[in-house]
């Protein structure tokens, strides 16, 4: 079932993710292939929830040896840092800078599937704006409905995509992410009364998925953590896609040398390389 979100017609426009835009530019025509996107990497029905749902459910992204790996990973960096990691007045625990620890993250931001989401959506050269951990304690986690960019005006494409990779089971008590499917089509934010964490939308869903799924939605749909009424964990890795010109989020300062493929250092922000021609 498609979901909507009732509003006037001036408030809203045409999807400019449903336009058909080829790459126009080689960088994108060399590196996106070598990284493992062709036109056929999403299906027909998944380039259709981007569209009109604003989000995408992806299962069974991470196997069970490297989701092993990111939540170690994950845990390293938590026990390394201790309660500095966490944020006191929400209550959750942020690890930030995970794009410098390796590469069992450098597979995270380079996975083909959300690659290929992410150019559905924006339709231009992208880079990774940021990738963070998060994790709500229990008792805490709770957010009002938000988008993650400000409102767009008339004609004004898309400017950024989300990834949230599920390092543990989302279901119904432990703090799963909520969506508004259809609102990222809309000219507004979501209005004040909907910032208030106790607020709820009446076409709000609950994403419920295990481990090793990822969540990929459109910047712009209003959506929101919610309160980990739990003892479980709730893991998950964020990710924040924006065009390449994009001046909100600065680059991402890494040692180029200690990435494995062109196809990270460029989504990362580095000029693509030049490749030589054999005669």
């Amino acid at each position: 079932m498609v979901h909507r979100v009732n509003a006037p017609d001036e408030n809203k426009e045409p999807n400019p993710g449903s336009r058909l835009v080829e790459p126009a530019l080689n960088e994108l025509e060399h590196l996106l292939p070598e990284a493992g996107v062709t036109t056929s990497t999403l299906s027909t029905t998944e380039k259709e929830a981007l569209d009109r749902e604003g989000c995408v459910i992806f299962r069974n992204v991470i196997d069970a040896d490297w989701l092993e790996s990111l939540r170690a990973a994950f845990d390293s960096d938590r026990e390394e840092n201790g309660s500095a990691q966490v944020v006191k007045e929400t209550g959750t625990r942020h690890i930030d800078k995970l794009v410098t620890r390796g590469e069992v993250f450098e597979r995270v931001y380079t996975r083909p599937l959300v690659l290929a989401g992410v150019w559905h959506v924006l339709q231009v050269p992208f880079r990774l704006a940021q990738m963070n951990g998060r994790e709500p304690l229990p008792g805490y986690g709770q957010q009002g409905l938000h988008a993650d960019w400000t409102a767009r005006a008339k004609g004004e494409p898309y400017r950024i995509v989300t990834a949230i990779w599920l390092l543990d089971d989302f279901t119904s008590e432990n703090g799963a992410t909520r969506v508004v499917p259809g609102t990222h089509r809309l000219l507004t934010q979501p209005p004040k009364s909907l910032a208030d964490p106790a607020s709820r939308h009446p076409e709000q869903k609950l994403i419920v998925a295990p481990a090793g799924s990822v969540l990929l939605f459109n910047g712009h749909l209003w959506h929101s953590g919610t309160r980990n009424q739990t003892n479980q964990r709730r893991r998950v890795l964020q990710c924040s896609f924006v065009g390449r010109e994009e001046l909100r989020f600065p680059k991402i300062k890494v040692n180029g040398s200690e990435l494995t493929s062109a196809a990270a250092r460029y989504i990362l922000g580095d000029k693509p390389e030049r490749r030589t021609r054999r005669s």
